[in-house]
């Protein structure tokens, strides 16, 4: 009978017995999710990619030396997190424009129409600090609670508290018009608390 490798703790014991069958299930559960954080870290999608597959390569290769008594997403996130920290602070953001390079080509076609609301919003959280725009990142789009958060990212909840409401106040600052105020920590509620709706008004 095949292992349950939904159950935390039995993937993460597969994985350092090094059966490839878990490290399969890893991987097919856990690649899109990984690459999605990467992203919200990097802004690079490319680059978000070749970490993530990284990533996995060395938690296969050390897989023998794996703490199986804790839940692999613990060690997976916070790799891919340190990880992005790292390719941010050895490649250090670039002008997106060569002109040299963009003379000979065509003018690429118009993207889809998108309201001048959100696209504003866009942009105002893609100049938040990488920490900052990955955490609100999570709680906002992805609707993750805090605890969430806090757990895959290796990161204190006062941390998680601390950087959504710095992201809600920049962006109120940035767009010169109110947004809903962050959602309210409460240990009994917090199981379910998510953050609301942005609002682009």
């Amino acid at each position: 009978m095949e292992p349950d490798y939904n159950d935390d703790l039995t993937l993460a014991t597969g994985i350092k017995e090094g059966n490839e069958l878990a490290f399969n299930h890893l991987f097919r559960t856990r690649y899109e999710r990984a690459c999605r954080l990467a992203a919200a870290i990097t802004n690079d999608n490319a680059a978000a990619e070749d970490i993530v597959q990284e990533v996995f390569s060395s938690i296969w290769q050390r897989a023998p030396r794996l703490d199986d008594r804790k839940p692999v997403d613990n060690y997976l996130f916070a790799s891919i997190r340190n990880a992005c920290l790292n390719h941010l602070r050895d490649h250090p953001p670039r002008s997106r424009v060569d002109i040299s390079s963009q003379e000979s080509l065509p003018a690429p076609p118009p993207p889809p129409e998108e309201d001048p609301r959100i696209a504003r919003l866009r942009r105002a959280i893609d100049h938040l600090p990488p920490r900052c725009r990955l955490i609100f990142t999570l709680v906002a789009w992805e609707e993750m609670t805090y605890q969430e958060v806090s757990d895959r990212l290796d990161v204190s909840l006062n941390t998680v508290k601390t950087q959504v409401k710095i992201a809600y106040r920049t962006l109120r600052d940035e767009l010169n018009a109110p947004l809903p105020s962050p959602p309210k920590y409460s240990p009994r509620q917090q199981p379910t608390t998510r953050a609301g709706s942005l609002s682009t008004a």
